[in-house]
């Protein structure tokens, strides 16, 4: 059974030891929330939010996922979309105007997730180590 807890400093830690340093260092535990699923103590996934506030005029604060990862071998069951929905009624909790993320294009798999999650997805492009990376920005207000 698959379990959703709130991340702290020792599940951080454990992120880094076995999914390693770059999922750990886009967990937020201060300037947002971090979500794990586990199942038996094996970790599944993870969803990292940060609060981030809306430049003038908008006024308005979004929760935007820094991260989000799924075990390969338990992809396709509903983990991702479980950790989404969970931020996303903890963003309206928190009175966030919209829930954000991005996504590279070659991820047809999550794209396809986002889009049946209600997403609105907007073409961007993010440079990486100066490196033109070509994607999409989605969103859903929350």
């Amino acid at each position: 059974m698959i379990t959703y807890v709130d991340a702290g400093e020792a599940m951080r830690e454990r992120v880094g030891r076995e999914w390693g340093e770059v999922a750990a260092r886009h967990m937020h535990l201060r300037d947002g929330f971090s979500i794990v699923a586990l199942d038996g103590g094996e970790l599944m996934g993870l969803i990292a939010i940060v609060w981030r506030e809306l430049p003038p005029p908008l006024a308005a604060t979004e929760a935007y996922i820094d991260i989000i990862e799924v075990a390969a071998a338990h992809r396709r069951h509903g983990i991702a979309s479980e950790l989404i929905q969970l931020s996303a009624a903890r963003a309206r909790e928190q009175r966030a105007y919209q829930l954000r993320a991005w996504s590279s294009s070659d991820k047809s798999e999550a794209l396809a997730l986002w889009r049946a999650l209600g997403f609105g997805l907007h073409p961007a492009t993010t440079f990486s180590g100066g490196v033109a990376v070509e994607g999409f920005f989605v969103t859903r207000a929350v």
